[in-house]
């Protein structure tokens, strides 16, 4: 028989006359992430019952990777009899290697025979009398758990959290600007945390997407399609916006290649169903994100634009890079686009002057230009599918979409 979890949200339970909608897509979101395990996956008095035919490890880690989980427990469920609880709780017990122990019952049924206290009690002292542990109130070793539903008695000792927010996709599409640093991955992260789904975008300097394709880029979405399931990245060629801007003022190319990248996001959100652009952004961490340049970004732009990591500062991005498993794959070697952008900007651009060197240069035009060579890319955790095609044959909308411009 395959081991049973039991699976909890918190954020999700908030959402009042939504909240259906959002279990549904938090109930897909689960067994997306168990595919391969065989799951089943049912939702019982305000809690999800999970199976699933993997190791406990190999469990806990996509679990741990599901936004909308708030918590999660191997459980042993046990039918409604006191005596059937007791030797579940009594089997915990044993297995522990606690010298402390608790009780924490809880009744989802409040018609049945025993309270809570009474529950505590009686399974306290039969838990002290057969292994000799100590019962701590305070500071236990081992918390036994046992859920009371209307159908039957959980029995668990450890919570795991989960990662919390909500479930991936029931936020709309986002077209986020990804550079494959450190910053863009994370920023891709607690947008999926908030239920956006990211449509990547990067811009490619080599001479064919290729080099973009077996890069750390691709390796970063892998990663992230681990949270937020099959993901869309569109490849960008660089080099027709290189020779357009070739006679622009050096110190003016991070905003005008920044407004030129959100220009195209824009133009491709249409083809996606995005409602927003996204960015690394984090104020005043480099010359083009001060609140002038921000704000020179932003002017004009038909979508909101999203900045998740706006308030961090670098070491807090690092640290999240760290733990979603992106930060040594940032670091590999991949010469971007930054690399060949000067590196004495103007940090107080006005938004006026970069609209002249738009219309100057051309940059409306371009963007169709741009888009006609783009790549499109799919990736499917789920058989680790990775597909790649020029995005005219793959989108027909995109061409309804550059229209738009």
């Amino acid at each position: 028989m395959a081991p049973a979890y039991v699976v909890h949200y918190s954020e999700v339970a908030l959402k009042g006359k939504n909240r259906p909608e959002f279990v549904r897509a938090l109930r897909r979101n689960i067994a997306r992430s168990l595919s391969g395990l065989a799951p089943t996956v049912e939702l019982r008095e305000g809690r999800f019952m999970v199976t699933a035919d993997g190791t406990a490890e190999e469990v806990a880690d996509r679990l741990r990777k599901t936004f909308g989980v708030a918590w999660f427990s191997e459980v042993a469920p046990v039918g409604l009899d006191f005596g059937e609880i007791r030797e579940a709780v009594l089997d915990a017990a044993r297995r522990s290697r606690g010298k402390a122990f608790k009780v924490e019952p809880r009744r989802s049924d409040k018609a049945y025979a025993l309270t809570s206290r009474e529950l505590a009690v009686r399974l306290g002292a039969a838990v002290q009398e057969e292994t000799g542990m100590k019962v701590d109130l305070t500071r236990p070793d081992v918390v036994l758990r046992v859920d009371v539903t209307r159908s039957n008695a959980l029995v668990y000792s450890n919570k795991t959290p989960g990662p919390g927010g909500l479930p991936v996709g029931t936020a709309g599409r986002v077209m986020h600007l990804f550079s494959g640093g450190i910053d863009s991955p994370v920023a891709a992260w607690l947008l999926m945390k908030r239920g956006c789904t990211p449509v990547y975008l990067h811009f490619y300097l080599a001479p064919t997407p290729g080099t973009a394709l077996e890069s750390k880029v691709t390796k970063q979405v892998k990663v992230l399609s681990s949270y937020g399931g099959k993901s869309t990245l569109v490849l960008v060629p660089f080099a027709e916006y290189q020779l357009a801007t070739a006679g622009g003022p050096g110190d003016l190319e991070p905003s005008l290649f920044r407004r030129f990248m959100r220009m195209t996001a824009e133009a491709l959100a249409p083809a996606f169903g995005a409602v927003a652009v996204s960015t690394g952004d984090s104020l005043s961490q480099a010359a083009s994100q001060t609140l002038w340049n921000i704000a020179s970004f932003d002017n004009g732009s038909s979508l909101p634009i999203l900045r998740p990591l706006l308030a961090y500062d670098k070491d807090e991005i690092i640290g999240m890079a760290r733990r979603i498993s992106t930060y040594d794959l940032s670091l590999e070697e991949y010469k971007d686009c930054c690399a060949i952008i000067t590196r004495h900007p103007r940090t107080r651009v006005k938004s006026g002057l970069v609209d002249e060197y738009v219309s100057r240069l051309g940059l409306r035009d371009l963007v169709l230009k741009v888009l006609d060579g783009a790549t499109l890319v799919s990736y499917n955790p789920v058989g680790d599918v990775l597909r790649s095609s020029p995005l005219a044959d793959s989108i027909p909308r995109a061409q309804a979409a550059k229209a738009d411009l």
